[in-house]
């Protein structure tokens, strides 16, 4: 609303804005009351929802450090890593294991392709294709995985121009065979040559259908035939980008300086196998006889092991084989233990997070109340410079939380969780967590935070890991399920007073409280916009009396002057 242009003291010289300014001042002051109360309301309920976060980041670190991991971290190592690496999982025992040889790595199964163009030229990744002998565009192939009694080809194929060919890429007579064109059935109809009407495994079907390039493959990853589709004027490139797509299962690497592509299985071990469709096979010279790998085999404390991949684990260690080697060459000694810096260090991550959380509740129950400090109005602010108002609010907005009693009610529980946890166990000195090395301390100035004893905990987790986790973890009286449910609790009394982050006022106390102080503020305003208005008519008819009065006092000069 554009406020109205006004022109005082035209006939009394009084100045009227400055007058109505200072009366305003005093009206005024019961909105600059509301306004510091909403300021006041609004900086507690931020120092409340500071609290709120710190609590979530405890809760959060109590349920992380419950993963067994945590507590079950291991170290191992190898005495030769170039010819065995090792490493430990949580429920490896402090143990050695001794690999006294390794005389066959795990493999899979590879080929090598080797080719040329029509023209007899080495390969190079731009090589179409069409210009390979082998390749037929269009050529389509259907391949009886298993033997039957019929083979399903497309239907409304012309038969007579499709290729039947067995296993070993000899041609087949068609007149031994039927095709329904309308369901697309192939039938072996000569049973003196295939005993039963049976169609033997690995016969194909070859037609002409299309321009693009189409290939089959079958491993032990797939099971059964993979078709790759290439378009008209796809290169050799292109076809090694094809094998290597991640739903194949196959690894492919052209090397350019001699027109070669190596492909193999992504898997391991003598189950790897691979195979292609005749054609493929035709393209690179791939003998009959496929690719199959080869499993690892090694001798662990005297004992023949036998695995199909290099990475193995045995009594919870995961070996990876990197090299064979001899017993005469000497024996690789692997060992576990337990990782007692890792422990150490994860709980001493979350004894870091509690103190940090109950440091800052005590830092806002303990903060000075300067009240005679208010939120600056307005007006104040408009004569302080930047520094002066930035001292001031830091002085206005202490305190906000001083001996407040829900965050008193949060720390305590908090810190009854760290005496009150215990555990059954057949060692007594360790069934309480200050005997691991874990208390409040003797200092009662430090508001209940954690003094921890590093040398004691550490002792206390190379003694008995199994008991320091369940002083930590147990269902009923574990620490970590207490603090994460007290977080839990303290968050939801401070959430249900200053709301969570981004929450509607509506949804919580203080949210509440201040809107019924904005619709005081706004009815208020109102109420000044009217009382200004009042005092301006008030000066404006004083100024129109004042005119009337200074016309008649002229009038009547001129009257007296001219009568002498």
């Amino acid at each position: 609303m554009t406020s109205p242009i006004r022109f005082g003291g035209l006939a009394s010289g009084i100045d009227t804005d400055t007058i109505v300014k200072q009366l305003m001042q005093v009206e005024r002051v019961p909105v600059d009351k509301l306004e510091q109360k909403k300021q006041v309301t609004e900086w507690k309920r931020d120092a409340y929802r500071e609290i709120n976060r710190s609590l979530m980041s405890l809760r959060n670190s109590a349920v992380d450090l419950m993963f067994s991991r945590n507590f079950y971290a291991k170290t191992a190592s190898s005495s030769d890593v170039s010819k065995i690496s090792v490493t430990a999982g949580p429920s490896s025992g402090n143990s050695a294991l001794r690999i006294d040889s390794v005389t066959q790595l795990a493999t899979s199964a590879t080929t090598i392709l080797s080719a040329t163009d029509k023209n007899g030229a080495k390969l190079t990744g731009a090589t179409k294709l069409s210009d390979m002998n082998g390749f037929v565009a269009g050529q389509k192939r259907v391949i009886q995985e298993t033997a039957g009694t019929e083979m399903t080809l497309p239907k409304d194929l012309d038969f007579t121009n499709v290729t039947l060919k067995n296993a070993a890429g000899q041609t087949l007579d068609p007149n031994d065979f039927s095709y329904d064109a309308t369901t697309g059935k192939l039938i072996a109809t000569n049973t003196t040559a295939y005993p039963g009407g049976v169609v033997p495994q690995g016969v194909s079907a070859e037609f002409i259908s299309g321009t693009g390039f189409e290939i089959q493959y079958k491993s032990s990853t797939t099971g059964t035939y993979k078709k790759i589709e290439l378009g008209a004027n796809a290169t050799v490139q292109e076809l090694v980008s094809k094998l290597n797509e991640k739903e194949t299962g196959l690894s492919a690497f052209f090397e350019s300086s001699t027109g070669k592509i190596s492909l193999s299985t992504k898997d391991t071990g003598a189950t790897a196998t691979l195979d292609f469709d005749l054609g493929f096979k035709s393209a690179f010279a791939i003998g009959e006889t496929n690719p199959i790998g080869q499993n690892a085999q090694f001798k662990v404390n005297g004992i023949d092991v036998e695995r199909a991949t290099n990475t193995v684990t045995i009594d919870n260690m995961t070996l990876t084989l990197k090299s064979t080697f001899t017993e005469a060459q000497g024996a690789v000694t692997l060992s576990a233990a337990t990782d007692t810096q890792k422990i150490f260090d994860n709980i001493k991550g979350f004894v870091d997070k509690y103190n940090e959380t109950i440091d800052l509740m005590n830092k806002k129950v303990r903060e000075e109340r300067f009240r005679s400090f208010t939120p600056l109005t307005k007006a104040q602010r408009d004569e302080l410079s930047e520094d002066e108002i930035k001292k001031w609010e830091e002085k206005a907005m202490s305190g906000m939380l001083k001996g407040d009693t829900i965050l008193r009610s949060a720390m305590d529980s908090l810190r009854g969780k760290w005496s009150g946890t215990s555990s059954a166990t057949n060692d007594a000195d360790m069934r309480q967590l200050f005997q691991i090395g874990l208390s409040t301390g003797a200092d009662f100035t430090n508001g209940g935070k954690i003094e921890l004893n590093e040398e004691k905990l550490k002792a206390a987790i190379e003694k008995d890991p199994e008991q320091v986790y369940q002083l930590f973890t147990n269902a009923e009286s574990g620490l970590l399920p207490q603090i994460r449910d007290a977080a839990a609790a303290s968050r939801s009394n401070i959430t249900r007073i200053a709301g969570a982050d981004g929450a509607g006022a509506p949804t919580y106390s203080m949210g509440r409280e201040m809107t019924q102080i904005d619709t005081r503020i706004q009815r208020l305003n109102a109420l000044l916009v009217d009382k200004e208005n009042a005092y301006y008519r008030r000066f404006a008819a004083m100024e129109t009396a004042m005119n009337q009065a200074n016309s008649q006092a002229a009038s009547l000069q001129q009257f007296l002057g001219s009568g002498m």
